[in-house]
């Protein structure tokens, strides 16, 4: 049905209203934002129900559209809803006593917070890029703003007008790339835009394609749009790191698979080979780069960038195999991600000459000092290295798998490499945990118990899904079939 229907976008519409909400309540709790969070959980709470009434629908009737077509809900952004929203609760769990910590908690951070999901569940929930693009400019730039949380800091200010600098150009090449897309396709919905592709289109309409890549590909921080990537990660507050590394590439690879394996899959001898490259290019920089980083921030965000190259690989297998392990390997990245830096908000610490807690000296000795930091920690740099057993060993061997069964043995070989070369740098900081003498008798903070339950939570779902995937294996491969 084409007609509106006001249940399909009530997911945004409750984020929205709820941010709104807690955006008007700021200005009466400046003293402690307590009451806001309170919102802000009642929020992600309530969107939570009403995801879960779309699933129930969408189980009886399918994809369900409103708006003439410009909202799509179907399993597949559904299920990207709820892990997006499963992100977002974490984070705002170990961000109350991190900003309070930091002398950053001024309240607007939780409404900014779910008008960037807002704007996600714009992107994940159509077919329209034209939703697209108003969706990711929400949430672009919601998280602009929170970037340049700590004002006080240069660095983070600094971080957020490169993001916002560099987010504005990457931008300008998308809405180019949307206008021509538009001038030779006459829509900018991905059904029309496939069965354009179908009939052979002109140079101008790859030219399109290209360029509306290019802004994507400055989303998820492939090669050589990455280079605001490590400034931006270092610079901005460390549960703002987290949320941007976990969130971000969830709701841009739906997009991604959306558009390419939906709209142009078959046209795969034309985009497959710019793809391919582009993953082996991400994978090998990022990780490269990432060997000689001292800071646990740095390297974090040139491993970010190494991940989006492994996502890449699946992009390009057979959509039975690829989308299933992009979607299981980003729940994976999701929960390790949010869990290492909530780690890191424990550990590091900032003020306004710069931070500390954050260079691999720090770190020296943690093990013994804080057991149950150094033990989350290490676990989950095993999770991202792709160590057994755990539920980051199992995402990186969908990939690899998938890549094998499609016959993308160059991908495979390139992607196994790049793992092994990964797993230095990543055990590096875990000797530097046990086996180092730490410099300073500096202790970190207590724990407090919304880090506590974010590690723990993070924890379970990574053992859980590296010892008992089947699950959420059998769910990930069925998405495929919603994709478009």
């Amino acid at each position: 049905m084409t007609e509106f229907d006001l249940l399909p976008i009530l997911p945004t519409v409750s984020l929205s209203a709820f941010a709104l909400l807690a955006l008007v309540l700021v200005p009466f709790f400046r003293g402690s934002s307590r009451p806001i969070v309170l919102v802000a959980l009642s929020g992600l709470g309530v969107t939570v129900g009403v995801l879960w009434s779309l699933w129930q629908a969408c189980a009886r009737e399918g994809a369900i559209e409103s708006a003439a077509g410009l909202v799509r809900v179907d399993p597949f952004g559904l299920y990207i809803s709820f892990l997006l929203l499963l992100i977002g609760i974490l984070t705002v769990f170990y961000s109350v006593a991190f900003l309070e910590r930091e002398e950053a908690d001024i309240g607007e951070f939780y409404p900014l917070l779910l008008f960037c999901l807002a704007g996600m569940m714009i992107m994940v929930h159509t077919t329209h890029l034209m939703m697209v693009l108003i969706g990711l400019e929400i949430f672009s730039l919601s998280l602009y703003v929170i970037t340049g949380l700590t004002r006080m800091r240069p660095r983070s200010v600094e971080a957020a007008l490169k993001y916002f600098l560099l987010g504005a150009f990457s931008s300008g090449f998308m809405v180019y790339g949307l206008a021509l897309l538009y001038g030779t396709a006459g829509s900018l919905e991905m059904i029309r835009i496939a069965s354009i592709a179908a009939a052979g289109p002109g140079r101008l309409f790859w030219i399109g394609v290209g360029l509306f890549l290019i802004g994507l590909a400055f989303k998820i921080g492939a090669v050589p749009f990455h280079q605001w990537v490590p400034d931006v990660y270092e610079g901005a507050p460390t549960n703002v790191t987290g949320f941007m590394a976990a969130a971000t590439k969830t709701a841009v690879f739906v997009v991604l698979i959306r558009f390419l394996v939906g709209a142009l899959g078959r046209h795969e001898e034309i985009w497959i080979p710019l793809i391919t490259w582009l993953s082996i290019l991400t994978m090998t920089v990022g990780n490269l780069i990432a060997l000689a980083q001292t800071n646990l921030k740095r390297m974090l965000a040139f491993s970010s960038i190494a991940h989006a190259g492994y996502l890449l690989i699946a992009i390009v297998c057979r959509p039975d195999e690829g989308v299933g392990a992009i979607v299981f390997y980003l729940t994976v990245y999701g929960l390790m991600t949010v869990g290492a830096f909530a780690v890191l908000s424990a550990v590091g610490r900032g003020d306004v000459d710069g931070e500390r807690g954050y260079e691999l000296s720090d770190w020296a000795g943690l093990g013994w000092r804080r057991p149950v930091l150094g033990m989350a920690l290490t676990f989950f740099l095993f999770s991202l290295a792709g160590l057994p057993p755990t539920g980051g060993f199992l995402g990186k061997y969908v990939i690899f798998a998938a890549a094998v069964h499609s016959d993308r043995w160059l991908l495979a070989v390139v992607g196994m490499l790049n793992a092994t070369v990964a797993v230095y740098y990543y055990l590096r900081v875990v000797v530097s945990i046990y086996m180092r003498e730490p410099e300073r008798d500096e202790l970190p903070l207590p724990v407090t118990p919304g880090a506590a339950a974010v590690m723990l939570v993070s924890v379970a779902g990574v053992v859980w899904l590296g010892l008992a995937p089947g699950r959420l294996l059998d769910v990930a491969r069925t998405l495929a079939a919603s994709i478009l």
